[in-house]
């Protein structure tokens, strides 16, 4: 016998093993067991899924904020401005400073514009002293720090009247330098955001940070302030929950996480693998399909999708298989809920990977050809 015959015949034995048991196929084979200690293995069907599609939820409650007065306290390195009515000398220069949301808003092209004009920052004031004291002429040095600008007018007024008639004193801050809160995290513009005499609340501050990015994590928030930390319900707040819209204090620390800790991946037989953010507010198994383009029709196998699901405090991890060879079957995946960190997977059809034994072998069938000649 020559030894391309022989060559031939153990090439076609190992053939006939590989396309009998796909032993050595490329790629993942997963025929879950229905009796396995590891997981529970469910089939979807009436069941299992909803009574009606998976919908939108929607969290809104409308709660009320908080109906007390918010206060500005001046801090050191606050610039005021600060006039008295008929007595120019006795009066810092002032500049009109315009809305930030008047007609000249329109050609603001980012966020930096609007904190310049929410600062309302003009050149010229009295500067806080890091002490929190003010000198201000014939008045003497003036507590400013830690003070409404309602109690350093107050002040003034009853110090400037052993010097002027019936002194009509206007303070208003000029700068906002003393008091900062930061956005960090998935915004599209990491930020210090100032404190000022207008509330800062945490839709404000992401808006000032130029909003959330696509892998903003948009189901939690943590606003840090000291030792505290505060989760905010990012589901609530953006359907308009206003409770969680939390006022801003100085040193605040808003973070805005990525939301790789609740995707939902999506591999297998679709023609986009594709990792997609999880919203709390409702996902069905059909919006994982549709977001990754489709199953593959030339590759996958239909009657093996399914959902990979890790296991809760004190129960196994649970796989939920699909048959979709019929239309049916997309109504039951338009009524299954899925869940953060779940895995979609589409399993590939058997005459795929027997094609794919064989292009496997034909590079070793063909060397084997070249030897005989």
């Amino acid at each position: 016998m020559k030894l391309s015959e022989t060559l031939k015949g153990l090439g076609l034995a190992a053939g006939s093993l590989f396309i009998t048991g796909c032993v050595l196929a490329p790629g993942a084979d997963l025929t879950p067991s229905a009796k396995s200690e590891l997981y529970d293995l469910v089939s979807i069907n009436e069941q299992v899924v909803n009574a009606e599609p998976v919908k939108r939820i929607n969290y809104n409650t409308f709660e009320a904020q908080s109906d007390r007065p918010y206060q500005y306290y001046v801090g050191p390195h606050d610039i005021l401005s600060i006039r008295v009515w008929n007595n120019p000398d006795l009066s810092t220069n002032q500049q009109v400073m315009t809305s930030p949301f008047s007609a000249k808003s329109s050609t603001i092209k980012d966020s930096s514009e609007l904190i310049r004009q929410r600062q309302q920052v003009t050149p010229e004031g009295v500067e806080v002293q890091a002490n929190g004291m003010i000198f201000y002429p014939f008045a003497g040095e003036v507590k400013a720090a830690g003070r409404t600008v309602s109690e350093i007018r107050l002040e003034l007024t009853r110090k400037l009247a052993k010097y002027v008639v019936d002194p009509q004193v206007s303070v208003r801050v000029q700068s906002f330098n003393s008091q900062k809160a930061q956005v960090l995290g998935e915004v599209k513009f990491p930020r210090p955001v100032p404190i000022t005499s207008t509330p800062l609340r945490v839709l404000d501050a992401i808006a000032l940070a130029q909003g959330l990015n696509d892998s903003a994590d948009k189901a939690e928030a943590t606003l840090v302030r000291g030792s505290e930390r505060v989760i905010i319900d990012m589901a609530k707040l953006l359907d308009g929950d206003m409770a969680q819209n939390h006022l801003m204090h100085s040193g605040d620390v808003l973070n805005i996480d990525n939301n790789r800790y609740r995707q939902i991946v999506i591999l297998g037989e679709v023609n986009k693998p594709v990792a997609m953010p999880y919203d709390r507010r409702g996902m069905s198994l059909n919006d994982a399909l549709v977001a990754a383009s489709g199953i593959s029709q030339a590759y996958s196998n239909a009657k093996g999708v399914y959902v990979l699901r890790n296991r809760s405090e004190g129960s196994k991890p649970t796989i939920y298989q699909l048959n979709m060879q019929n239309a049916s079957s997309l109504l039951l995946a338009d009524r299954f809920p899925l869940k953060a960190r779940d895995v979609v997977y589409v399993d590939t059809a058997g005459v795929t990977r027997w094609n794919r034994v064989i292009n496997q072998i034909l590079p070793t069938t063909n060397a084997i050809n070249r030897f005989d000649k």
